[in-house]
């Protein structure tokens, strides 16, 4: 099966938290909570971040979908942020995995 990767920006009304809150946030909501391989999360600027979430198939992904959208609906309110950017797909080459 090919891996499966879901790429977003996003958008803070009031700037970023810090990268601990960040941090303790994932750990928090996602740890031990997803089936995702590996999330990465960057800073661009002070008020937006991006992320890629790396699953090991589409069917995973798919699975998976109804949880993750509750949990950004949660995250969105509570930190008064803004999905701006999504796009998914298959992974076409992975450096690690070569």
């Amino acid at each position: 099966m090919t891996k499966y990767a879901i790429y977003t920006k996003w958008y803070w009304k009031n700037g970023l938290a810090t990268h601990e809150e960040i941090q303790k946030g994932m750990r928090e909501n996602l740890l031990g909570k997803t089936e995702a391989e590996d999330i990465i999360w960057w800073s661009i600027d002070d008020h937006h971040h991006q992320s890629v979430i790396i699953f090991s198939s589409e069917d995973v992904a798919i699975k998976e979908n109804d949880k993750r959208q509750a949990m950004r609906d949660k995250t969105s309110q509570d930190s008064d942020i803004t999905m701006i950017e999504e796009y998914m797909g298959p992974i076409v080459s992975q450096l690690s995995a070569l």
